[in-house]
């Protein structure tokens, strides 16, 4: 192997680049980095085995390509790197979170022991047994109250216009 082949071998471990496309069934990307598009190539998740992650990549993010021995169509992607074009949502260092494209924020204070969703359209929790809120005080947009095991709770106020809103606790 000749001097000039190695040096692009080892120029290629590791490049900084971009997503330039994505291709959601198959779970890859392209990566731009530099002149070079690369073919399509997976990217790393935080987990993949029997508990598995989903946060696809975004066009534009910048990436790390991980290429052994120097072949970036053997490549894999390291997504994560904060840019310019898209900065850190937070410099609070008590605060982790996701900060979702249609304005959604799930954020975690540590140092308050605070979890927060701010959720831009509804929420739904389905469960096939219990769902068990276990909390001194419940409040809503329009009034509190507070519920015990096998009582009835009523908030005066609805955001729905009815009047009230009953809530049911039980075993």
């Amino acid at each position: 192997m000749n001097i000039p082949e190695l040096l692009r071998l080892l120029h290629n471990l590791i490049r900084l680049g971009t997503i330039a496309e994505v291709d959601h069934r198959a779970a890859r990307v392209r990566v731009k980095t530099g002149e070079l598009l690369t073919d399509w190539l997976p990217w790393i998740e935080g987990r993949a085995g029997t508990t598995r992650d989903w946060d696809p990549p975004t066009k534009g993010e910048q990436v790390i390509l991980f290429s052994p021995g120097g072949d970036p169509a053997a490549g894999v992607v390291l997504t994560g790197i904060f840019s310019d074009a898209r900065p850190a949502p937070s410099s609070n260092p008590n605060v982790i979170g996701r900060w979702l494209p249609d304005g959604t924020r799930i954020e975690y204070d540590h140092s308050k022991n605070r979890l927060f969703i701010d959720c831009v359209g509804p929420i739904e929790v389905k469960a096939k047994g219990t769902v068990t809120v276990d909390a001194p005080l419940i409040k809503h947009n329009q009034g509190t109250g507070v519920v015990t095991q096998q009582h009835i709770c009523h908030f005066t106020g609805n955001p729905h216009g009815d009047g009230s809103s009953t809530v049911k606790a039980g075993k």
